[in-house]
């Protein structure tokens, strides 16, 4: 019995660790356009960035919402061990609240090359918020695993 326990508890442990993985391989993409989009909305000087790099960074970002939903349905769908199922609804919580973040981000950017600040400067707060807890849920699981 203990053994299947075990099997389970390793199956989990390998899917969290893919999950991140993959999530810190988009953002390491994300992050650059992030920054450039970032220091022209901070300068004021968006028109500057040229169409196609602006057209660019909206599909990287659409392209990272449809990798993190992928995510999120296998973190969704994980077998966590019985003594982590509490701190495993709060992860997903945290990494669907971190998707619908992006997803909004996403969104506050617009066809005509022009951005929903508030809904983007929300957005990131949500993003911020919503990866603090995902690293606390984190370290949560790895103590109790």
């Amino acid at each position: 019995m203990a053994n299947k326990l075990q099997q389970r508890a390793l199956h989990y442990g390998n899917t969290i660790n893919h999950i991140i993985e993959q999530t810190e391989e988009m953002q390491e993409k994300l992050d650059p356009m992030f920054q450039e989009l970032k220091e022209k909305i901070t300068s004021q000087d968006l028109a500057s960035l040229s169409t196609d790099r602006y057209q660019e960074i909206r599909q990287g970002f659409a392209e990272g919402v449809q990798v993190y939903d992928e995510l999120l349905t296998n973190l969704d769908q994980a077998q966590a061990p019985a003594r982590l199922m509490g701190n495993h609804r709060q992860l997903v919580k945290a990494f669907r609240d971190f998707v619908e973040g992006c997803r909004e981000m996403t969104e506050s950017l617009r066809e005509d090359q022009t951005i929903d600040q508030p809904q983007f400067d929300a957005a990131e707060a949500k993003q911020d918020e919503s990866t603090e807890r995902l690293s606390k849920q984190l370290a949560r699981i790895g103590q109790l695993a």
